[in-house]
């Protein structure tokens, strides 16, 4: 079987190191290469010794990929993928740099001007139980966020066929890994163990990719989404 030669930008990042881990047991892939600045030139099994099998450097830039992931924070990520598509290669984007289609809600939400608008038109939510044949034809994915991914799939059926009143209430809760391996007091174990706290409570910035999708699936719809989401005491986010 011919396998689809793939790399990670940013494999150091708990997104990168968890999709290397999936993407070497996928039959259909070959993890070719994978970059991460704060690991250079050193072996992913040494750095992660989980993936001790996986027989890869880490390197500065991607090389003979037809398929890249982007793991890179928001804004930094854009960046990136714009290089790889002049090149042919496709792209799925693990930020959120290209889920809003809307450059000014992006502005709005994430704080700084899109830095590759051209792109949020052709790029493919990558949703795959709304957008499955989209999705497979793209050459941009946009991977969807974790809390609109839940919140979505547990709506879509019910808004699409106008089941259910359109003021909604979404209550959600994540471990602390979703909010990445930078130190910050809030993901320290003494602030979040035996403890469940909601925060973003003036407004998450999953709340518009949740609209956005949920409008387009019933746009006759006036949505009235309140969105609390939660930190609790467990690592995957």
């Amino acid at each position: 079987m011919n396998q689809t030669k793939v790399g990670i930008i940013n494999v150091t990042g708990y997104a990168g190191v968890e999709l290397a881990r999936l993407l070497y047991q996928h039959p259909q892939v070959g993890l070719t290469s994978v970059t991460g600045r704060s690991a250079a030139g050193q072996r992913l099994g040494k750095v992660f010794p989980h993936l001790a099998s996986v027989d890869l450097g880490i390197e500065a830039e991607l090389r003979d990929v037809d398929l890249a992931f982007s793991a890179m924070p928001h804004q930094e990520s854009a960046k990136e993928v714009i290089p790889l598509l002049n090149r042919g290669i496709k792209v799925v984007d693990i930020s959120a740099d290209f889920r809003l289609k809307d450059a000014g809600e992006y502005l709005k939400w994430y704080g700084f001007t899109h830095p590759a608008p051209q792109l949020l038109k052709q790029a493919v939510y990558g949703l795959t139980e709304l957008y499955r044949s989209q999705v497979a034809s793209a050459q941009l994915v946009a991977n969807p966020g974790c809390y609109p991914t839940g919140a979505i799939l547990a709506l879509a059926p019910v808004v699409k066929a106008g089941l259910i009143e359109p003021d909604i209430i979404i209550d959600s809760k994540s471990g602390v890994s979703g909010a990445g391996r930078t130190l910050s007091l809030q993901t320290h174990y003494s602030e979040t163990n035996e403890d469940a706290s909601a925060y973003a409570l003036d407004g998450h910035r999953h709340l518009p990719e949740i609209i956005q999708e949920l409008k387009l699936l019933r746009p006759q719809y006036s949505l009235s989404i309140t969105f609390v989401p939660h930190l609790i005491p467990m690592t995957r986010g």
